[in-house]
């Protein structure tokens, strides 16, 4: 389900994920599992944000979602994720970059093999962190947006033209897309990209793919809330 929004009023309350103490013990065997195939996974500090319908919970009114986060860790994300997604009242909301070019391909990235989502296909984005917090305990989606879109691709927010705000509910997946139009045409940006990526040593991008219709995306790396995304944007 998409939601047009013009802001996002996260916050950061106290307490942690609703983790049961039975579950600790298998989250770190799982994470040490997961470690031991592959090494360059770091357990950092990650936001999860309130189930809609709990108090403090996700909500979307006169164009504006709101909601509170509590902070947890990724090795419990990455359990909760490997296991199905239980319900535990809690979403994943994270940032998305939707990259349009000036000819109308959307952009989005191939996972590298070091990663945790390895082969699959989405906008350049990541979860939301203690970083992302100011002082005040308001969570900034859209300065995450801007620097995962510069950290991944070496595009700059600053250079494209902003064309709106969708949210997009995917069962336990609540993405925030910002529009960002940029001046060159597909195969442009693409090079662009690319040129940046073969700079980076650490790179979580494999490569970048312009799809340029709708049903480019029906294969099974590409994630539901990018199809959604794609259907918006790539329809006119």
């Amino acid at each position: 389900m998409l939601h047009d929004i013009t802001d996002i009023r996260l916050r950061l309350r106290p307490g942690a994920w609703p983790i049961a103490d039975d579950l600790r013990p298998k989250i770190e065997a799982h994470w040490a599992t997961c470690l031991a195939a592959n090494p360059h996974l770091w357990n950092g500090r990650v936001l999860g944000t309130i189930a809609p319908g709990e108090p403090g919970g996700i909500a979307v009114g006169g164009g504006v979602l709101t909601g509170e986060a509590v902070e947890g860790d990724f090795a419990s994300f990455l359990a909760w994720r490997d296991w199905g997604f239980p319900e535990i009242g809690i979403r994943n909301l994270f940032g998305s970059a939707l990259v349009l070019s000036s000819d109308g391909a959307l952009i989005l990235g191939v996972m590298g093999a070091t990663t945790a989502n390895a082969g699959r296909i989405y906008p350049p984005g990541g979860s939301l962190e203690p970083a992302d917090v100011d002082a005040d305990g308001n969570v900034d989606v859209i300065a995450s947006i801007e620097r995962e879109l510069r950290e991944e691709t070496g595009l700059f927010a600053a250079e494209a033209v902003m064309e709106g705000m969708i949210a997009a509910f995917d069962g336990p997946r609540v993405s925030v897309g910002r529009v960002f139009r940029f001046a060159m045409k597909a195969d442009d940006l693409v090079a662009a990209v690319m040129a940046e990526l073969d700079r980076q040593a650490e790179r979580e991008l494999e490569r970048v793919v312009a799809f340029r219709s709708i049903a480019e995306l029906d294969r099974p790396e590409v994630t539901a809330y990018s199809r959604a995304f794609a259907a918006r944007l790539l329809a006119g």
